[in-house]
């Protein structure tokens, strides 16, 4: 199957006059760094792309980004060839899902299970049973990055590598199996220092990200017999520290430890009354909780975006996971 998909999409990819690759809406350290390792496979077989973003703050991701190629996205853009990495919902797109109308070839890469308003592909993978759209997209092209020099085999290992991290919570969660072992096992062949990239990835945060963090776990609250814990971050915290809540990485890694819940449920405010919304629990499938919404994800960790008040949007929120408890 490896061969044939890579045979597909460079078919389709020398065949473009412009391409560009993207991921889905609150890019994380799966879906943008994987980006980055497409682009630099795309670059060693004498192809030019261009990663399209929200405009996020990407300097968490400075130690992969010397080559980095990307763009913030503009009404009107026009790709030939879009590569969608990490989503296959166009919902999951936000306002880039209009490059799909304006691409004149679709690829899909995912490992999240299909979700409502499937994009419409001309090549399309979706399967997860994969632990990150990264550990696809090596296992997919690594016959071709075998072929490249040391130093590109390392960079993509580099970026693979820190796909797992990220959709692992470092190796903690309930999809580090055998086979994401056997993976890293040859990541760290092509030259990648494991603790170099913990340390790069997981542990770079500023001061200001840390009181950031520490404020928004002050606000724990809890529910329904306190199996259901609720922390947030707004945006009046965000301008006190002059920090933009689009850089900081989930805080609800910080609570998944927290003993005898059911599920956990972060809000932050990344504008005036939106809420970007993480689901974690251990118990119920999150996923369709996020699906209602509009969101989406994986059985055991999902996202969503509400509009409205704090109040407002727990209220919502809290209703679901209830509803969710009792039909089991």
């Amino acid at each position: 199957m490896a061969e044939n998909i890579s045979t597909k999409l460079f078919a389709l990819a020398y065949g473009a006059k412009s391409i560009a690759i993207t991921t889905h809406i609150h890019s994380d350290g799966d879906g943008m760094v994987a980006a980055f390792a497409l682009q630099e496979i795309l670059r060693k077989k004498g192809l030019t792309s261009t990663i399209i973003t929200d405009g996020e703050d990407l300097s968490r991701y400075s130690f992969l980004m010397d080559n980095a190629v990307h763009q913030p996205y503009q009404e009107g853009m026009s790709y030939e060839l879009l590569l969608v990495l990490d989503c296959n919902g166009r919902d999951r797109l936000g306002q880039r899902a209009a490059l799909l109308d304006a691409a004149q070839k679709v690829f899909v890469l995912d490992h999240h299970v299909p979700e409502h308003g499937v994009i419409e592909a001309d090549l399309q993978v979706v399967d997860s049973h994969y632990v990150s759209a990264g550990a696809m997209l090596y296992r997919l092209f690594e016959q071709e990055i075998m072929s490249f020099e040391p130093s590109a085999r390392k960079f993509i290992a580099d970026a693979v590598y820190v796909t797992i991290l990220n959709d692992t919570n470092n190796f903690s969660n309930a999809n580090t199996n055998a086979q994401v072992f056997e993976l890293c096992a040859d990541l760290t062949r092509q030259g990648v220092q494991p603790h170099y990239l913990h340390q790069a990835f997981l542990q770079n945060q500023s001061a200001q990200e840390m009181l950031y963090i520490g404020h928004s776990l002050a606000s724990i609250s809890l529910h329904l017999d306190k199996r259901i814990l609720f922390l947030h971050s707004d945006l009046a915290l965000a301008r006190e520290l002059n920090y933009d809540p689009s850089s900081a990485m989930s805080v609800s890694r910080y609570v998944q430890g927290v003993a005898n819940l059911d599920a956990i449920a972060y809000f932050q405010e990344i504008e005036k009354d939106i809420w970007k919304i993480s689901l974690r629990s251990l118990k119920l499938n999150v996923q369709e909780i996020a699906a209602i919404h509009g969101g989406g994800g994986h059985r055991k960790a999902s996202g969503l975006t509400l509009k409205g008040n704090l109040q407002d949007v727990q209220k919502i929120v809290l209703e679901d996971i209830s509803r969710a408890l009792k039909q089991l």
